[in-house]
């Protein structure tokens, strides 16, 4: 059990260290959004490859981000049960959640988005080739689909091991896991 949450950590280390990275990305889009818009205003002046970055920059975001959400534990929970549970009852339900749901939707969009992207890549596509007259390649956001969802399904994996460990008593788990995570 050591041994598993000490792979647990590594995870949640990496899931800090990729949110502390993209988290820049945000500063960026606000900055490509505020030249878009003094860019068309004073100079009328529009890059179809700006307004798609723009996109492309929050879609980044929201999918390498998800994985730190969930390790804060920032998501959506199903409060009408989770505020009835105790420790334990909230240890099942989330090791359930994450096992019968979480991790099957992961796998299974990583397992569909992979490809796609893999064609992506090797075939050169770019923007322009679909619904934009951008030239942004169409690998670059196509490659945030299964990163993301590969990042999720191991902070998942990372709360299972943790849901067990307080199941068996080797660890509690607090209903707000924020003061696990800023305690360690």
């Amino acid at each position: 059990m050591l041994m598993a949450l000490r792979l647990a950590a590594m995870v949640d280390r990496l899931n800090r260290a990729v949110a502390q990275i993209v988290r820049w990305g945000l500063l960026a889009n606000a900055l490509l959004i505020t030249g878009n818009a003094l860019g068309r205003k004073f100079f009328s002046v529009a890059s179809p490859s700006a307004f798609d970055l723009q996109w492309q920059f929050f879609a980044a975001v929201v999918l390498l981000m998800a994985a730190y959400t969930f390790q804060r534990d920032e998501h959506v929970r199903i409060d009408i049960l989770s505020n009835h549970l105790g420790e334990r009852g909230l240890a099942w339900l989330d090791l359930l959640g994450i096992c019968f749901v979480l991790l099957p939707v992961c796998a299974a969009l990583v397992w569909v988005s992979w490809p796609q992207f893999l064609i992506s890549l090797l075939s050169g596509e770019s923007r322009a080739s679909r619904e934009s007259t951008s030239d942004i390649p169409a690998w670059i956001i196509k490659g945030f689909i299964p990163v993301g969802f590969l990042l999720l399904g191991l902070q998942g994996v990372a709360e299972a091991i943790r849901c067990v460990a307080c199941l068996r008593g080797v660890l509690s788990r607090p209903v707000h896991r924020r003061t696990l995570i800023e305690g360690s």
